[in-house]
């Protein structure tokens, strides 16, 4: 589907939101009604919030590991930590 978000997630959040609208288009002016339909939107907006959206680069699927993949170990940390270089500052009204 649309951004990667799974059909549940969108038949989820399109329930309170067709219902809200649907409570707002009947209404009768009163106050329960108009609550009812403005937590009702909220619900569904709280929903659609929460979908797991799989894009870009991490939507495709990783190729299959093989185990004849070499392990990776981790990088080990030198002795002697190196110097930061010298940096010449100048005057910032010069600039």
């Amino acid at each position: 589907m649309v951004l990667g978000t799974a059909r549940k997630w969108w038949i989820a959040a399109a329930v309170p939101l067709a219902l809200g609208f649907g409570l707002l288009a009947t209404g009768d002016g009163t106050m329960q009604r108009t609550a009812g339909a403005a937590v009702l939107l909220l619900l569904a907006m709280v929903l659609f919030g929460m979908a797991p959206m799989r894009y870009g680069q991490s939507a495709r699927t990783p190729p299959p590991r093989t185990e004849d993949a070499p392990s990776t170990t981790p990088i080990a940390v030198s002795e002697h930590p190196r110097s930061r270089p010298a940096l010449e500052g100048r005057d910032a009204s010069e600039v």
